[in-house]
C-alpha cells in the first residue's frame, strides 16, 4: 500500500476562538482586512463584506494571500510542528512545511463576521499502511528500513496529496 502523501490540518479562527495564538491572528488579520478592503473597494459605491467586494472586484481575490503576511510570524512560532497533534505515543509528530490562509467571511464594520481558515501541510511522508484507523508513516521516503510513526485519524486532518509508490 505504500504511497507518498502530504497531510493537511485545518483550523478555523473567528471571534469565538479562545486560544491566545488564535486571538492574535484574528485581531491582526481583521486589522489587515480592513486596510485591504479599502484598497479594493470602490469609494463611490462601497460595500461592507468580502463576498460583495469579491463580486464587484475580482482582483480582491488577492486579499487572503495579503492577509497571510499578518500570519507568517505566528506560524514561525510553531517551529515547523503542530504540537497539539501528537502521534499515538504522545510525541510531537505533525511536521509542517507551509500553510494556506482562506478567508471565509469578513465585514469592515462587524468583526464578528471575520472568519478565516488556516490549513497546514506536512512535507512528503511515506504512508506504509493504515492499521486500526491509524496511519503508519515514515519521514524516510525510500530505503530498506524505516523509522515509523503511528498517527491516529483526526477529524481536522486529511490526505491532501497522494502518489502511489
Amino acid at each position: 500500500m505504500k504511497a507518498k502523501i502530504k497531510l493537511a490540518f485545518r483550523i478555523v479562527i473567528d471571534r469565538n476562538s479562545t486560544l491566545a495564538w488564535d486571538r492574535y491572528i484574528f485581531e491582526d488579520t481583521y486589522f489587515e482586512y480592513k486596510i485591504q478592503h479599502q484598497v479594493f473597494d470602490d469609494p463611490e459605491n462601497p460595500v461592507k463584506n468580502y463576498w460583495e467586494l469579491l463580486a464587484k472586484n475580482p482582483n480582491s481575490e488577492k486579499i487572503p494571500f495579503l492577509l497571510s503576511t499578518a500570519v507568517v510570524n505566528y506560524v514561525s512560532q510553531l517551529n515547523g510542528e503542530i504540537k497539539s497533534l501528537p502521534d499515538v505515543l504522545g510525541s510531537t509528530f505533525f511536521p509542517i512545511e507551509h500553510f494556506r490562509l482562506d478567508l471565509i467571511s469578513s465585514n469592515v464594520e462587524d468583526p464578528s463576521k471575520h472568519k478565516l481558515g488556516l490549513t497546514f501541510y506536512t512535507p512528503e511522508l511515506l504512508l506504509i499502511d493504515i492499521i486500526d484507523n491509524k496511519y503508519l508513516l515514515s519521514r524516510n521516503l525510500s530505503g530498506e528500513t524505516f523509522e515509523t510513526y503511528m498517527f491516529g485519524f483526526h477529524p481536522q486532518v486529511a490526505i491532501a496529496y497522494y502518489v502511489p509508490v
